[in-house]
């Protein structure tokens, strides 16, 4: 007898245990994903424009050359492919995140609040986004 109150009383905490856990579990998680953003946000802004002004860098180098075939655009053109670097560091910090359990909407999130912490007006928004030909 004893035996088995000892058997039902661990199960009853192992039972209670399991719960907790899983109850912690479900309110830390989105918790964890915000603090995660919240300590990574001003890298990930910075990141995020230094190659959103490398990829416009390059376009715009393309289109020279393109437009008015010469030495100094082609190594306009050289220079830029260079600066694509930046995105580099991008990418591998977006993976890390990701591999850290923050999701494509998250990411994008702090995309947009890059933005509108950086763009102080509606113009500067569209500027950021806009793609000139």
């Amino acid at each position: 007898m004893r035996l088995a109150l000892q058997r039902n009383s661990f199960l009853a905490g192992a039972t209670v245990g399991v719960v907790i856990g899983l109850a912690t579990g479900y309110v830390g998680w989105p918790l964890w994903k915000l603090g995660i953003m919240r300590l990574y946000q001003a890298q990930f802004a910075d990141l995020t424009f230094d190659c959103d002004n490398a990829m416009r860098g390059h376009l715009l180098a393309k289109q020279r050359l393109v437009g008015t075939p010469s030495k100094a655009n082609s190594n306009a053109l050289q220079a830029a492919e260079i600066g694509l670097l930046d995105c580099q560091d991008y990418d591998l910090l977006r993976k890390q995140l990701l591999r850290w359990g923050l999701a494509n909407n998250e990411l994008s999130e702090m995309s947009l609040l890059a933005i509108e912490a950086k763009g102080t007006d509606l113009r500067d928004v569209i500027r950021i986004h806009e793609i000139r030909y």
